[in-house]
Formats: C-alpha cells, structure tokens, sequence
C-alpha cells in the first residue's frame, strides 16, 4: 500500500540477480485486465482469490515475488507466504504513503485519497505486516539505501 514494494522489489532483485514476479503483474496477465476493471467487473472476492492462486502458481529458485498491500488479509496467503520464503514488511509513515499514492489511480480501495480510510485500512492489516521475518522502514528513504540495508539482513 504505497510502501515501496514493486520498486524495491524490482531493484533488490536486479542488485541480487534475482528474478522478480509482482503478483497484481501476475493477475493482470492471466485476467487480461487492469486490478481496477477486475474488481469492478468480478469484484475484491474475486481478486482475493486470485491471489492466492498467483502465490499457489509462481515458485523458482532465486525469485523474489512483490504483492499488494491486501495480500496479508488471508490466513492462507500469509501461510503460503511463510511456507515459500522470507517476508518482508517495508513499513512507511502514512503521511509518505498518502504522497507517494497522490497521483496513483491503479488502487480500486484507495480511491479518493480519504486519510481516514487509508489509515484504517492500515490498521486492519497492520498485525499481518509485523508478523513479517525482516521489517524495514522505508519513510523518507531513497531506494538505494533500502535495498543496501536488504542485502545486509536477507540470509541468502
């Protein structure tokens, strides 16, 4: 939810040799449709599942895989999650998420910019988050340095 995960992901990988699989990415391929005409056509049930499906799918050595925020919604996600590898939590400041999604069209639950229910929606998920292996903040940070602070904690 605006922390950083798909650019983090995506440079981690690249500094690592690493592949990188986005399973919004994943779902939008297989869907052939953006997440947000996905949920307005077959609904957030229906996303949900998919993925799950996207987590039960892509596997492969030296593979690091960004999710979405809701991700961690799911008791199956998150055990499917343990099972396949490391979590990583990059924790941000609301207020930085709230700029980072200011032009951010693409996230059907954060439409209208409302603080209040980003911040709930937040709070619902924030115990999922901090069950993670490796927390990192990343409010204010520039990516290089984020991803300098990964490669020290990630046991490879």
């Amino acid at each position: 939810m605006g922390s950083g995960k798909t650019t983090i992901g995506q440079a981690l990988a690249e500094e690592l040799s690493f592949h990188v699989i986005d399973t919004d990415q994943w779902i939008e391929e297989q869907e052939k449709q953006p997440i947000s005409e996905l949920f307005r056509t077959k609904g957030e049930p229906y996303f949900r599942k998919q993925e799950t499906n996207a987590l039960k799918t892509i596997a492969g050595q030296r593979l690091i895989i960004t999710t979405g925020g809701g991700i961690v919604a799911k008791e199956e996600n998150r055990q499917l999650m343990k099972e396949k590898g490391k979590i990583i939590y990059l924790k941000c400041d609301i207020e930085e998420i709230l700029k980072r999604l200011e032009d951010d069209a693409t996230r059907p639950l954060l439409q209208g910019k409302d603080k209040a229910k980003i911040e709930q929606l937040f709070l619902t998920r924030k115990a999922y988050y901090e069950d993670a292996d490796i927390i990192i903040d990343t409010t204010g940070r520039p990516v290089t340095d984020i991803v300098d602070e990964l490669k020290l904690v990630i046991d490879l």
